[in-house]
């Protein structure tokens, strides 16, 4: 463990590990097919009325991310985990041309949220993972509802479905996609809660349950 903490906190070697990471993306970005299905109501707002939406996508699925930059060609800033673990994961976000947030709901999650507020009031997307960093998978926390109803932008449920991956061993099952994929990236019907925080997270598991039914993966 003392071993690992030590790589993690060498920036060289942090550095290079995300470079590596982004390597692998573009791999597979060059190699697979990926679509977009969208709903109406999404693609009004991304692409035609250029509003700010809140994307929300499980924790397995952040590989994914720099996806949402091509749909409607917007720029998207991602909210990543403070944690010295969470670091290799925003170089490689940072070089396929995401713009990251650090924060979560234990480590500046105040700093976070007020940064996610600004970027949202200057017209620009965000994506956020209700779920994470630390679960439990498939869990929605109120951070996202909060967002959204103090920002006034909907959320829009994200999930995907790849024909070739692997889950890894991680809290989540990690998705990792393999190359020469063919995968669809679903976009939900847009939500904006409203009444209670509680009713918010249900609205937006349904909506997230929805999305991946529609992107192809088995309602579990």
């Amino acid at each position: 463990m003392a071993k690992k903490r030590t790589l993690l906190n060498n920036p060289i070697l942090t550095l290079i590990a995300g470079g590596l990471l982004n390597v692998y993306g573009e791999l597979f970005k060059r190699t697979s097919r990926i679509r977009f299905q969208a709903h109406s109501g999404a693609e009004l707002l991304v692409k035609q009325s250029g509003v700010a939406v809140i994307y929300a996508l499980w924790h397995r699925h952040t590989f994914f991310v720099p996806f949402l930059r091509s749909f409607g060609r917007r720029r998207v800033s991602v909210l990543l985990s403070a944690h010295r673990d969470a670091q290799i994961v925003a170089v490689a976000a940072k070089l396929r041309g995401l713009e990251v947030v650090k924060g979560s709901s234990t480590r500046g999650g105040l700093k976070a949220y007020l940064d996610l507020r600004r970027v949202l009031e200057q017209g620009q997307c965000v994506c956020i993972t209700p779920d994470g960093p630390k679960g439990p998978a498939e869990q929605v926390k109120g951070g996202v509802i909060h967002l959204a109803q103090q920002s006034g932008c909907p959320i829009v449920p994200v999930s995907v479905f790849c024909s070739r991956s692997r889950r890894l061993r991680s809290w989540d099952r990690s998705v990792l996609p393999l190359p020469f994929s063919r995968g669809v990236v679903y976009l939900g019907e847009p939500l904006r809660p409203s009444g209670s925080l509680e009713d918010g997270q249900e609205q937006l598991l349904v909506a997230l349950r929805d999305a991946a039914c529609g992107a192809g993966e088995p309602r579990g």
